[in-house]
């Protein structure tokens, strides 16, 4: 029989070592002015697992110009009309696809338990300038989800992330060709955070007109031969404000994420510190507006 050998460690030890492998892994993020060859990708960034900024990686090749692509939402619009439709995302505070507690009754006594499960958004079909028109009034709204549009929620209904508690509903029924999705952005109510963030290829589908402009490029050939992946399986197109927050997660692909107006903030964290991070299993649920809220939407269990 093989035997197998368990690694031990205190507190301290495991703290020590995410210290050390830190000083090590942990530097200077580096800036490029241009996009490096395959092999100095390869060995400065992708090998060692280190992130590294570059500038100029697309440029705005439609102006004849040799300045950095820029793209608001206000060009986007232009490129592929005010009607092209979106499949958006929409959560009560900019937190989905996250960890989060909701109520759950107990069907034999009127007591609620609190449990946490994976919350994923209600997913809304719309045009894009209304998604344009409920982005620009959510800017309004305090970026810190114990707020609302219409003043501070009870701090008796946060969890420990200071995140909004919702009740379970087991199997709700929603009637998306009948349900009237103005009822969620009233005036007046509590405006729910809305984000177009699609997994799936979105910019070459949902948004094919912006893409076939082509003012971006197909691929990145250097990164192609660093990675070893051939072309890319997606490309993804995201619009969002600083209500939207992405937990913390881990990617199966290697990513390039161009900024095209605005900004983006990344926290990364070294390998080390994964025994900190207590990944786990959780049951899933997804939002979804119902007749008897407040147009932010219950968590609807999706067991």
């Amino acid at each position: 029989m093989m035997s197998t050998i368990a690694f031990h460690a205190d507190d301290d030890a495991l703290e020590a070592f995410s210290d050390d492998v830190g000083g090590l892994w942990c530097r200077p993020v580096a800036v490029l002015d241009s996009l490096p060859d395959s092999f100095t990708f390869l060995r400065d960034f992708v090998q060692p697992n280190i992130p590294c900024i570059i500038k100029n990686s697309i440029l705005n090749d439609t102006t004849g110009s040799t300045s950095p692509l820029t793209l608001t939402l206000d060009q986007i619009i232009h490129h592929v009309g005010l009607d092209a439709q979106l499949t958006v995302d929409v959560t009560p505070d900019g937190h989905g696809d996250c960890i989060r507690s909701v109520l759950e009754a107990n069907n034999d006594t009127d007591m609620h338990t609190q449990r946490r499960m994976f919350v994923k958004p209600h997913e809304a079909r719309m045009d894009i300038g209304k998604f344009r028109d409920l982005l620009r009034r959510g800017r309004g709204c305090d970026s810190d989800a114990r707020h609302s549009c219409n003043g501070k929620i009870n701090a008796d209904t946060l969890d420990s992330n200071d995140l909004e508690v919702f009740h379970l509903q087991d199997h709700l029924h929603y009637d998306a060709d009948h349900f009237d999705s103005e009822e969620l952005f009233q005036e007046g109510k509590s405006a729910p955070a809305v984000y177009y963030s699609r997994q799936n290829d979105c910019l070459r589908t949902e948004v094919a007109k912006l893409f076939s402009t082509q003012i971006f490029p197909a691929t990145f050939p250097f990164a192609e031969q660093a990675f070893g992946s051939g072309p890319p399986d997606a490309i993804n197109l995201w619009i969002g404000n600083e209500r939207s927050v992405s937990s913390m997660h881990k990617d199966h692909y290697e990513n390039l994420f161009y900024v095209c107006s605005g900004q983006k903030e990344f926290i990364l964290c070294p390998p080390a510190d994964i025994v900190f991070l207590h990944e786990g299993e959780f049951s899933s649920g997804t939002f979804q507006p119902t007749c008897t809220t407040n147009a932010d939407g219950e968590a609807n269990d999706d067991d």
